[in-house]
């Protein structure tokens, strides 16, 4: 967007100060929220990190492929940092983050700079995107893979001759993609668009012998190991590409069970999401940005948005998780339905700048409202939404808080989730027992009970609010032996 310079510095660089402002809130926001809300990791979480942690160099043949780039990025960062709350929470962070900002350069390609951040805004401040940018599971990659895909798509498609790493990073990242389950179906339909619509038709042609080459052979060699672990692990493909004892029925109900969450305003469900994810503000913006694109249904980008929202419908049925591609769609029809109403406004006085001023106040309110009461619901609600609140255990912050290298952490045989407290092992130099042992060299710690050891005695008592009776670890020490009298 040309700026003119006679004007004052605010005024031509307020685009570029706004982004900064959001950049600041949005890190801000990643920073401290996963420890206030949920405070606490759910059950996929942690499976998610005992997966991540039995990735070794033959994950290929040994058919731990799945969501393969989320996991190394995982297990590096439970290496390094060690088996904590941020730790498992980090690659999400990560990819939350890049996904944040692929998202607001597709905004950009798509929407005037004034409607673009307000877009922005509203997408990466939202319940649903934080909600994926502190949940440390791979479903995050949805959303990273297609923010990513449809802004070197469309960079592709408004360029006549495309620079060749642009083209090599969307064939790349409809490669990988692939590796998260039943994204390929997604994938498909962006192939289809390619295909049927004319404009984006026209793009694929623009492109030269050589490049296509170079890039059948990028995409083939990215899709090699899948294809290898699929061959030695049938089961491979069928996670990504179907899902056990599937009938009519059962779709139809998976899909109703995923979307049901999005729009719930006065059902809570128990799951790891809030309901609703979007507000009745929200759900008001997507209809009317719904509306002002049927007019232009046929223009690539409402093309490409409308086959997303199909296709997620579709897979929703095989994976409840997928319905969060959504999101995608959602906030391309939010920014239409600013783009329709400040057009609009704009229109009724299109020569009067102070008039231009005066609309962008209750624009701004209302943004501002949006946001700061979603932000309410989210920290709010993960705290005292019972149902909701049941599902996010903090043991793994008291143990980070609590628990010294050496102390032995003593569990019960039908303690839940085991094989991710064994992890302390690996990672935090804590080891990890089933019973007491005989002659104790270091602290015991018990989690969730008791003893009567003669030879120990109890020195503190970790609380947890999300314990049932608040007691949650119990550590002991040695009780000194006196010397024997001579």
């Amino acid at each position: 967007m040309k700026t003119d310079k006679k004007q004052p510095f605010l005024i031509r660089n307020r685009f570029t100060i706004g982004y900064i402002i959001l950049g600041i809130v949005f890190f801000a926001l990643l920073s401290f929220l996963p420890s206030i809300a949920p405070n606490g990791i759910s059950s996929e979480e942690m499976d998610s990190a005992v997966n991540s942690n039995l990735l070794s160099s033959d994950f290929i043949q040994s058919g731990k492929i799945i969501d393969a780039p989320y996991h190394l990025v995982q297990k590096a960062s439970m290496h390094f940092l060690g088996l904590s709350l941020y730790s498992i929470k980090l690659p999400s962070i990560i990819f939350g983050t890049l996904a944040a900002f692929f998202m607001v350069l597709l905004l950009n390609r798509w929407f005037k700079s004034d409607v673009a951040i307000i877009g922005s805004i509203m997408t990466t401040l939202s319940t649903a995107f934080l909600s994926l940018a502190t949940f440390g599971t791979p479903i995050v990659m949805y959303i990273f893979w297609l923010s990513i895909i449809l802004w070197a798509g469309s960079k592709i498609v408004g360029n006549n001759k495309p620079p060749l790493l642009l083209v090599l990073l969307f064939v790349a990242c409809l490669a990988l993609s692939i590796y998260t389950p039943h994204l390929c179906y997604v994938v498909l339909a962006i192939i289809i668009a390619g295909i049927i619509h004319p404009h984006l038709r026209f793009a694929v042609k623009q492109l030269s012998i050589p490049k296509m080459i170079i890039c059948a052979i990028l995409g083939t060699g990215l899709c090699v190991p899948l294809i290898i672990s699929g061959i030695a692990n049938h089961q491979v493909i069928a996670q990504l590409f179907w899902a056990k004892d599937v009938s009519f029925s059962h779709a139809i109900q998976n899909i109703t069970q995923a979307f049901a969450p999005f729009f719930s305003f006065s059902i809570v469900y128990n799951s790891i999401y809030l309901t609703p994810l979007f507000g009745l503000s929200t759900v008001a913006l997507i209809i009317i940005g719904a509306l002002a694109s049927v007019g232009k249904l046929f223009t690539s980008r409402n093309y490409v948005v409308s086959l997303l929202i199909i296709f997620s419908i579709l897979i929703s049925g095989l994976n409840q998780s997928a319905a969060i591609v959504v999101i995608v769609p959602i906030s391309i029809f939010t920014a239409a339905a600013f783009e329709s109403i400040v057009g609009k406004w704009r229109s009724l006085f299109p020569e009067n700048p102070y008039a231009h001023i005066v609309g962008a106040i209750p624009i701004s309110v209302a943004v501002c409202t949006i946001v700061v009461s979603g932000l309410t619901h989210f920290i709010f609600g993960y705290h005292y939404t019972p149902i909701i609140a049941q599902n996010f255990n903090n043991d793994i912050v008291l143990f980070d808080k609590n628990l010294k290298p050496d102390d032995t952490l003593v569990i019960d045989s039908e303690t839940p989730n085991r094989d991710f407290v064994k992890l302390l092992e690996n990672y935090n130099q804590i080891k990890v027992a089933d019973e007491i042992p005989a002659d104790p060299q270091s602290r015991i710690v018990l989690l969730g009970k008791t003893t009567h050891s003669a030879n120990l005695q109890l020195k503190q008592i970790i609380t947890s609010h999300k314990a049932l009776n608040s007691d949650r670890l119990y550590i002991y020490e040695k009780i000194p032996t006196e010397p024997e009298g001579e």
